[in-house]
């Protein structure tokens, strides 16, 4: 015993306990209230590199190289340049296939009582496998679009003003963040999203 802790009586040491106990309850309380879903570890890794990408961390401002095996957290970027690919695999084994001059985040949330993960893609296009999971969903997100995935194979791409849907197994559901406007997309149909709503 520390000399810190002889000098507490037994019975206010016990206090002192249950008064950090409570606290940090009411903490957790308060940050589920507030949305917010604690890190779950890693959602990904990157399965494979061709020839060069580039990682950025969250908490990170530079560009980093990235390299096969590195983990994503929710956040993380990653960026691949011309004539270059990457192959991330999530924890769950879905697969995303980064195309050449694309760029995506990876993130996180609690969505309508269940774990959501989102890919956000910022600019080019990727190739999707999600595996079904009974408390999971995917959330694909784009300059003009949502997607909501389970269990789905496709392709989404972004382009100016416009992204495209492009589905080969299951059904998405895919809106239009400008008008709302929701369509169901099945297996070998093309679905598109525009700036102006359409």
């Amino acid at each position: 015993m520390t000399e810190d802790m002889k000098m507490i009586k037994p019975k206010t040491r016990g206090w002192y306990i249950l008064k950090i106990a409570g606290v940090s309850t009411l903490l957790l309380v308060a940050a589920g209230a507030a949305g917010f879903t604690p890190s779950r570890g890693p959602l990904a890794m990157i399965l494979k590199v061709i020839p060069e990408v580039r990682k950025q961390s969250h908490a990170a401002i530079d560009w980093a190289i990235a390299s096969k095996g590195d983990p994503l957290t929710t956040g993380d970027k990653v960026r691949t340049d011309k004539n270059s690919l990457a192959l991330i695999k999530f924890m769950d084994r879905s697969i995303v296939r980064l195309r050449e001059q694309s760029e995506l985040t990876v993130d996180t949330a609690m969505t309508e009582g269940k774990f959501t993960k989102f890919i956000r893609l910022w600019k080019g296009g990727f190739g999707f496998e999600f595996r079904k999971k009974p408390d999971e969903q995917f959330r694909l997100t784009s300059p003009t679009a949502v997607a909501s995935i389970r269990g789905t194979r496709g392709m989404l791409s972004g382009g100016a003003g416009s992204d495209t849907l492009i589905i080969t197994e299951g059904t998405v559901r895919f809106a239009n963040n400008v008008s709302n406007r929701e369509i169901d997309v099945a297996a070998g149909n093309i679905g598109v999203s525009s700036q102006d709503g359409s």
